[in-house]
C-alpha cells in the first residue's frame, strides 16, 4: 500500500512538471497551439520521463557478492551447470527438485550458496534467471524446467517477490507438490491438497507483516512455519544489505543453513 501511494504521488509530480514544461514550450511558439495540443505534448513528455525513469529503476539492482560467484568454482558434492534460463545445481538426490525464483532486482547468482546447501541435502535445484531481474516478467519460467526434466516431486520456491510468484505457480499447477517461501506469502489460495513451508527472520523489516497475517487464509491446511531468530530479509542471498531491512543478529551463513535445513526437512515430508 505504501508503494502504491508513492507511485501515485510520483506520477502526479511527473504529470505536473510535464504540464509546466509544455506550457513553457507553448509560450515560446509564435503561433499558439490549441489546448488539446498542449495536453498531447504534456502526455508525451510524461510518457518519455516515465519510460526513462522506469528503465533506470529496473537497471538499478543488487549484485551478487564475490563469495556467491565463487561458488561456481568451488563446488563440492554438487555440480552447477548453466542451462537455458538459469542454473541447474545437481546434488545427491534424484527424486525431488526445487525451482527457485529470485527476489526482485537481485542477481540470481546471489542465491547460489543457498541452492548448493539445499542440493547437498538431497534436493536438486533450478535457479532461474529473470528478465530485468523481476520474477513477475516471466512467472511461467518453471514450465520449461518441468517439461524437460523428470522428477517424482516438484517444489516451487522463491524469495520475497519471487516467493509470491512461486506460490501462485504452485496454486495453479497440479503437477507441483508444494511451495517453499522465503520471506514471502501467497496472493491467491493454495489448494489444501498441497503443502507449504514459510520461512522468515525475526529481524526482517522488508516483509510486510500485516499483509503476511492477512494472507493466512490463502495458505493450505498443510502448512509449516519456520522462524529464523536474528534473520533478516536479505541474507537468504549474498548481495549485501537491502534498503529498509533490519540489521541481522545472525550471519548470512547461519541464516542460509537454517533455511536450507528447513527446505530439506520439508521436502522429506512430501508424499
Amino acid at each position: 500500500m505504501k508503494y502504491m501511494f508513492l507511485s501515485i504521488a510520483a506520477l502526479a509530480v511527473v504529470f505536473g512538471l510535464s504540464f509546466l514544461i509544455a506550457g513553457l514550450i507553448r509560450r515560446k511558439l509564435k503561433k499558439k497551439p490549441r489546448m488539446a495540443v498542449h495536453v498531447i505534448i504534456c502526455v508525451l513528455i510524461s510518457f518519455a520521463v516515465m519510460l526513462a525513469g522506469g528503465f533506470m529503476f529496473l537497471n538499478i539492482h543488487y549484485s551478487a557478492e564475490e563469495r556467491a560467484v565463487e561458488a561456481f568454482s568451488t563446488q563440492g558434492s554438487t555440480k552447477v551447470t548453466e542451462i537455458d534460463g538459469g542454473y541447474f545445481i545437481d546434488g545427491k538426490g534424484d527424486k525431488t527438485a526445487l525451482i527457485f525464483y529470485p527476489g526482485a532486482k537481485v542477481d540470481s547468482e546471489a542465491y547460489m550458496p543457498l541452492m548448493e546447501k539445499i542440493a547437498d541435502g538431497g534436493v536438486d535445484c533450478f535457479l532461474l534467471k529473470m528478465p530485468m531481474r523481476i520474477a513477475i516478467l516471466n512467472s511461467k519460467a518453471a514450465d520449461k524446467i518441468i517439461e524437460n526434466y523428470n522428477y517424482d516431486k516438484w517444489i516451487l520456491s522463491g524469495h520475497s517477490m519471487g516467493g509470491m510468484i512461486a506460490a501462485s505457480y504452485c496454486a495453479e499447477h497440479e503437477n507441483v507438490d508444494g511451495a517453499a517461501l522465503l520471506a514471502a506469502y501467497p496472493i491467491k489460495k493454495i489448494p489444501d491438497g498441497k503443502t507449504v513451508l514459510s520461512v522468515y527472520g525475526t529481524c526482517d523489516k522488508v516483509l510486510d507483516s500485516e499483509a503476511y497475517k492477512k494472507a493466512a487464509e490463502l495458505f493450505p491446511k498443510d502448512f509449516t512455519e519456520v522462524v529464523i531468530e536474528g534473520g533478516n530479509h536479505a541474507q537468504y542471498g549474498n548481495y549485501g544489505e537491502q534498503s529498509g531491512d533490519g540489521k541481522a543478529a545472525t550471519s548470512s551463513e547461519e541464516q542460509q543453513k537454517q533455511a536450507a535445513d528447513a527446505v530439506i526437512k520439508f521436502a522429506e515430508t512430501i508424499k
